[in-house]
């Protein structure tokens, strides 16, 4: 009997040592998933939700995103995005700005005029950082650049078309008359027009200049400008550049060179530009929403100059016009086939 007890007693304590090991482990589960979980939720409390809206989708305003996402990342800000076109559409800006208002994200990067436009003239309460637009007064986003009221600020992409205009005529100094095309819906290419026009006039130049209101009328506009200019000025106009292929196509047919005022219509076929580098933009536009999401206000964050312009030349279309690339004009400049 008392060999029948110890070896009970011994049984016993077995039983209540794998009770306690088993508890003990348990804890330990618990414990680690809930520590996991308290993670997930501090990271997720660090992210934020963001609004990126295109007017359209081409190379320049892909770029503007690109650099815009890309500095974010640099600077270890976790985006949550809301990643929006309008097709180029004007029709639908309201309605992604109606979208976004709902998905209540913390800033909105509207990239080109008619998406800052629409964004503005919908959301009043989430800051609205601009890129891709040409006058910020002109479209009625501030009133001030140097001092933004109300919750609209970015960065514009204005350049001073006179001194690409001189380096290209050295190279093509018998240039009398550029032609232009522009969208008819667009305040940005408007703007543009008239700077132009003003500019080519004080060099004693001409410009012949033909709407467009779509794609499909590009063909024939540049059919109506060939017998009456020498070469033909590209703006910042989204129509035009969403069709930069079809345009450098059509020039080249007639042997007609081309500049432009931002590098991505010469990745498009045109001939050469020493414009705005959008992607650098982007980033640019990032910088000071990195500044907004830390805390600062918008009337502390004036609308800024695009700060890198790019020299680009299309070595393709340059050996189609048959140009020689030593020449001294495209020195420094970035051959791209």
């Amino acid at each position: 009997m008392k060999r029948i007890l110890v070896l009970l007693l011994m049984m016993l304590s077995l039983v209540a040592c794998q009770g306690n090991t088993s508890t003990e482990k348990t804890v330990e589960e618990n414990t680690a998933q809930n520590d996991s979980n308290t993670v997930e939720v501090e990271e997720s409390s660090d992210t934020v939700k963001i609004g990126v809206v295109k007017f359209i989708d081409h190379v320049s305003l892909d770029a503007a995103k690109e650099g815009f996402l890309e500095r974010l990342d640099e600077e270890g800000i976790e985006a949550e995005l809301v990643d929006l076109s309008a097709n180029g559409d004007i029709s639908l800006i309201t309605t992604l700005a109606e979208k976004l208002k709902g998905e209540e994200v913390d800033l909105i990067y509207a990239i080109a005029t008619p998406s800052a436009q629409g964004m503005k003239n919908v959301i009043s309460d989430t800051p609205i950082v601009f890129s891709a637009v040409t006058d910020p007064v002109g479209a009625g986003l501030v009133k001030d650049l140097t001092a933004p009221e109300g919750n609209v600020t970015g960065v514009t992409d204005y350049v001073d078309p006179s001194g690409q205009i001189d380096e290209f005529l050295k190279l093509y100094p018998d240039v009398k008359t550029f032609g232009v095309l522009y969208s008819t819906s667009e305040q940005n290419s408007q703007v543009q027009v008239e700077e132009l026009e003003k500019t080519l006039n004080e060099k004693g130049l001409n410009l012949e200049k033909v709407g467009v209101n779509n794609v499909n009328d590009i063909t024939q506009a540049i059919a109506s400008l060939s017998g009456k200019i020498d070469a033909l000025f590209a703006l910042t106009d989204n129509l035009v550049a969403n069709a930069a292929p079809i345009v450098a196509e059509n020039l080249l047919q007639k042997n007609l060179p081309s500049l432009s005022a931002e590098e991505g219509q010469v990745k498009g076929g045109l001939l050469m530009s020493q414009g705005v580098n959008y992607k650098a933009q982007g980033a640019q536009a990032a910088d000071m929403a990195i500044k907004i999401l830390k805390g600062e206000e918008i009337k502390n964050l004036p609308v800024e100059e695009n700060k890198v312009n790019t020299k680009l030349v299309n070595g393709e279309t340059a050996d189609r016009l048959g140009l020689d690339l030593s020449n001294p004009t495209f020195e420094g400049a970035e051959i791209i086939k």
